[in-house]
């Protein structure tokens, strides 16, 4: 019988989650969270609402093969195309040979989308994309910061993860990313997405970036929407135009014979969107500010985003490639482990230049919060 390709049917979860489970990842956060994966896969007005955006390949009762897809809207320069997100792309090993990855793969890989982008592969699928005429891109660059004084328990948390490493390497990396001082914070601010943001904000950052696009669809979907994480709008207003960044607080967590243990409190800064270069000096003391009010000793940012990453790194946050053992830095928190932070993923793209690591004029606006990887694990 041949294989079937098909999206699949909201009674099917039980089978994927099966099916994850065993063939992707052992307890995988899918597997265990039906109203994530249904958040994820049934994005309301990006999908026909009486299927999963999730691909299905089946040889008669037996799920072979999985894709998921999720679709989001792609600016280039101010113009929008229809694109998706690809994960948890896996096939059955006695169902590897041949054409069934490409097969599967073409369940996304249609006209109507400009951009097919793997967030988050596997460092041993590498071939596997470029085989299939994929661009292997640079890791996502990472940015880190340590609040004032908060070294002690930012050491104390990279102990954790590198029991081995001495007292003089945690504190070498740390004084990397330690500010000396919390930065000036305006006197006001607000804390929910503005109603004109659309038609006032958004546009200015549309014509000179690239990536998924930041209208309030996507911003309310991604963060007020979002099943399990607690974002927080934070903006700031100069004029009739207004600066937004959007983070959430982590509690970090160890594993202990008797359950996990919360150890410390970092940030996660996933959008940051000036007005301006003053704006984006207010929005960034904000920002602080309320990291240190949470009482975080620390926080990352991902991006590829060249004048994003220019900002950040001129206000305080600095690359994690500033020290030998920045890659160390822990990104899983919950538990704690040392595996560090390093993203890859593949581009399947029509007419547009790729993200790259280097290249501080890079128009990619693309961060963290991209596809599923800022998700519980």
């Amino acid at each position: 019988m041949a294989v079937e390709f098909r999206y699949a049917n909201f009674s099917e979860y039980p089978r994927i989650s099966d099916f994850l489970n065993e063939h992707w990842a052992k307890n995988h956060i899918y597997t265990r969270n039906r109203p994530l994966f249904d958040w994820s896969f049934r994005r309301p007005g990006h999908w026909d609402p009486n299927s999963y955006s999730f691909s299905l390949a089946v040889d008669g009762p037996e799920l072979v093969g999985i894709l998921g897809g999720i679709p989001f809207t792609l600016n280039r320069f101010g113009q929008s195309s229809k694109a998706v997100w690809i994960v948890n792309y896996v096939i059955r090993p006695d169902y590897r040979k041949g054409a069934m990855a490409l097969q599967l793969l073409s369940s996304f890989r249609k006209p109507e989308f400009s951009a097919v982008v793997a967030f988050g592969i596997n460092p041993a699928t590498v071939a596997i994309y470029q085989v299939l005429r994929g661009q292997v891109l640079p890791e996502i660059p990472r940015h880190f910061l340590v609040l004032p004084h908060q070294g002690e328990r930012m050491a104390c948390a990279l102990k954790l993860a590198y029991p081995d490493w001495s007292d003089e390497r945690a504190a070498s990396l740390i004084s990397a990313f330690e500010l000396k001082e919390l930065p000036v914070a305006p006197l006001q601010m607000g804390h929910v997405l503005p109603a004109e943001w659309d038609e006032r904000d958004w546009p200015a950052h549309a014509e000179r970036t690239i990536g998924a696009a930041r209208d309030a669809d996507f911003l309310t979907w991604r963060y007020k929407n979002h099943p399990d994480f607690e974002y927080k709008f934070l903006t700031v207003a100069e004029g009739k135009k207004t600066g937004l960044a959007v983070w959430r607080l982590e509690t970090i967590r160890t594993e202990t014979p008797h359950g996990r243990k919360d150890v410390d409190r970092i940030g996660r800064l996933v959008e940051f969107l000036p007005a301006s270069p003053a704006n984006a000096q207010a929005l960034f003391g904000a920002f602080v500010g309320e990291l240190d009010r949470a009482g975080a000793m620390a926080a990352d940012f991902y991006g590829y985003h060249g004048e994003t990453r220019k900002v950040l790194q001129d206000l305080g946050f600095k690359g994690s490639s500033v020290h030998p053992d920045g890659g160390a830095l822990p990104s899983r928190f919950q538990p704690l482990d040392g595996k560090g932070g390093g993203i890859m993923s593949a581009i399947f793209l029509r007419d547009a230049k790729t993200p790259t690591q280097d290249d501080c004029e890079c128009p990619w606006y693309w961060t963290k919060s991209d596809s599923d990887q800022d998700r519980p694990n």
